[in-house]
């Protein structure tokens, strides 16, 4: 395939918001670079496959097409033969990877000695659509409450004191506390805030909401649970805190073992580090944001410079 301008992405999506996430996130990144527009076509699950397929085909030409998610990979093989465009599979996917042009894959996912190849970039979590240009950092504070999960379970007595420690170790700043569809019912209600901080239920966000909260927060804490929500934070420059909650199993799984990287590397610190510090101000960790980085290595790879 002899390499041209991107002019325009289209981006498959299995309904799941995280997946379409990632998608945009790396189509976004693409765009900001090359001017390249892009579009979303939602798979309806409950669809034939020949539905999915064909709807998955449809749309203005394009020269790459990204797919996360599982249910997205047929289609995305399809869709690329039928269009003679890239493909870029997110996620390890549930098919020979010969299949994609391209896969990228979150490193906890695979063999620690697992290394980039021509068709594989290896990435820290999972890709997102914070963006790299942020407005100027705000006096506020953000506290990203997860819940009980395959990897991870939930002990409300623990964690709350500890969100009010590190509130209160800040009182500079205006906190907001949200939490999530995981979130055991009743625990954000039954927190009691100091006057500083305000309680923000999912229910009561939009679409939005987060990103523009994490683009103006100079510090975010996340409980440990919440992988995405803490690569966002980093993402975001946020000077970054992990509160801990009870593992399931003996062993962390791959979500622990990627936070526990994050922090290991300085991009976040951990509850019990920050309190032995004195439990002062958090820092800023490097420069992360692996969406940019993926598209810079894809245009290289593909595409012309415009």
């Amino acid at each position: 395939m002899n390499a041209s301008a991107l002019s325009h992405i289209r981006v498959l999506s299995d309904g799941r918001p995280g997946h379409e996430n990632q998608s945009v996130g790396l189509a976004l990144a693409l765009g900001c670079r090359t001017g390249a527009s892009h579009e979303i076509v939602r798979l309806d699950p409950k669809a034939s496959l020949w539905l999915r397929l064909r709807a998955a085909a449809t749309g203005s030409p394009a020269q790459l097409i990204i797919g996360t998610g599982h249910r997205t990979h047929l289609p995305l093989w399809w869709a690329t033969r039928r269009a003679g465009a890239r493909s870029v599979v997110v996620m390890r996917p549930s098919l020979p990877s010969a299949l994609f042009d391209l896969a990228l894959i979150p490193r906890h996912d695979l063999a620690p000695d697992a290394e980039d190849t021509p068709r594989r970039i290896l990435t820290r979590g999972a890709l997102n659509r914070v963006p790299e240009t942020l407005p100027a950092k705000t006096a506020s504070g953000l506290v990203l409450v997860g819940g009980p999960s395959k990897h991870h379970g939930w002990s409300a007595p623990a964690l709350a004191p500890r969100i009010i420690r590190v509130i209160a170790a800040r009182p500079d700043l205006h906190w907001t506390v949200a939490d999530s569809r995981r979130t055991p019912e009743k625990f954000l209600a039954g927190l009691e805030v100091p006057t500083n901080a305000r309680r923000v239920p999912w229910q009561e966000t939009s679409p939005g909401w987060l990103a523009g909260e994490l683009a103006r927060a100079a510090v975010v804490w996340a409980t440990e649970d919440s992988v995405s929500m803490v690569h966002e934070a980093v993402t975001a420059r946020a000077a970054t805190g992990v509160l801990p909650v009870p593992l399931r199993g003996a062993k962390p799984g791959r979500p622990a073992r990627a936070v526990a990287g994050l922090i290991a590397d300085g991009y976040a610190t951990g509850y019990e580090t920050w309190l032995a510090a004195g439990a002062g101000a958090l820092i800023s960790g490097p420069t992360l944001h692996e969406a940019g980085r993926c598209a810079d290595r894809l245009l290289a790879a593909w595409f012309k410079p415009q």
